[in-house]
């Protein structure tokens, strides 16, 4: 068998264990019963959600009122509902194939990033897997599906950001980025700055290694960020409008020392740490996956031990991209650590402990 044909092979071979893992799993969990996941009405009438999704003023309710980042699901989130709800298919199981998408699309741009960045396939493919399983999602998946867009396109952007640096088709990368971005900033302004850092710090690593010169990686980011900011302007200006006449939704539904007093380092660092995987009432945790992680030995156990795995592999490693693994580590948990403890912030981050009531502290 030739070379080419064994890769192919291979390669056919981890996109399907990606695929069983995205979707067997989600399929098989509680069929028939739909959890309270984002808005009601991608149930109930997704075809009125998408009609209202363009406009910043609704008079059918209250005598009139501002909607709350209805923009978001004018696309994809809408039309994927709509689109089941015209086919007949049942809303239990459009939800599940919605969440198995976000995790192979997620798992499936990680593995191409990866061996972009020169990691053979067996490690590439257990990246995806690791980032595909991640904790993280728990508290997202049954509750607000949507915050995941721009996690599951982090490594899309990281990949397509090496092609527009590297290439010569100097527009065709930034475009598709564009378009990336299109399909995952709406939801939440403050997500897609969580993630940008991710594709930047790897143009600074590339200039830093010297295997891409300075003009041409100001060239890439200058094209990334044009196309970027103009794709983005129509939910810009519709979440400016209505954070300014909207109801102010962050000030009364958590406060920053709530959000932030789960956010401790050695649980952001096994990919917890988010404060509503912790919320709990006198039935039970509101997402009841995170008592197992945090009541189980062995869940704990194995949650550390693939850190301590993954940390010595970059110290250990003979990679040319550890510093740049090593720097969206450092970058990440500092974004998610954030003002953890909010009493004692770091000097970075004690700005925003000070203010605590200011949109920006909140988001």
């Amino acid at each position: 068998m030739s070379h080419g044909r064994l890769t192919a092979r291979t390669s056919r071979w981890s996109v399907g264990l990606l695929a069983l893992i995205a979707y067997l799993p989600i399929l098989l969990t509680k069929p028939g019963r739909m959890p309270t996941d984002t808005k009601l009405f991608l149930y109930l009438d997704p075809g009125r959600l998408i009609a209202d999704a363009p406009f910043t003023w609704d008079t059918r309710q209250f005598g009139g009122w501002v909607p709350h980042q209805t923009i978001a699901y004018l696309w994809p989130q809408g039309p994927w509902y709509w689109a089941f709800d015209r086919l007949g298919v049942p809303d239990w199981v459009a939800h599940r194939l919605w969440i198995g998408t976000l995790l192979f699309v997620a798992a499936l741009g990680v593995h191409w990033a990866a061996r972009l960045l020169g990691l053979p396939r067996q490690a590439a493919l257990v990246a995806a897997i690791v980032y595909q399983l991640s904790p993280y999602i728990l508290p997202y998946v049954s509750r607000t599906s949507a915050m995941l867009l721009p996690w599951a396109a982090v490594g899309w952007l990281v990949g397509l950001t090496i092609r527009a640096a590297t290439s010569d088709h100097r527009w065709r990368h930034p475009a598709l980025i564009a378009l990336v971005l299109l399909s995952c900033s709406a939801v939440n302004a403050t997500a897609v700055l969580m993630i940008a850092p991710a594709p930047i710090l790897w143009l600074v690593h590339a200039v830093w290694q010297r295997t891409v010169a300075w003009r041409r990686a100001l060239a890439a980011a200058l094209r990334i960020g044009g196309l970027g900011i103009a794709v983005s302007l129509w939910w810009v200006f519709m979440l400016r409008a209505q954070g300014a006449y909207g109801a102010d939704v962050l000030a009364y539904s958590e406060s920053l020392q709530a959000t932030s007093l789960t956010s401790a380092s050695t649980e952001t660092l096994r990919g917890m740490g988010y404060w509503l995987f912790y919320v709990r009432d006198p039935y039970a945790f509101t997402t009841t996956a995170s008592q197992t992680y945090m009541e189980s030995g062995a869940a704990i156990a194995v949650s550390f031990l693939l850190l301590i795995i993954g940390v010595a592999g970059l110290a250990l490693c003979r990679w040319s991209q550890r510093r740049y693994a090593a720097l969206l580590v450092l970058a990440g948990i500092v974004l998610a650590v954030g003002v953890h403890p909010i009493d004692d912030a770091s000097p970075l981050m004690s700005p925003l402990a000070e203010n605590s009531r200011s949109s920006l502290a909140l988001a």
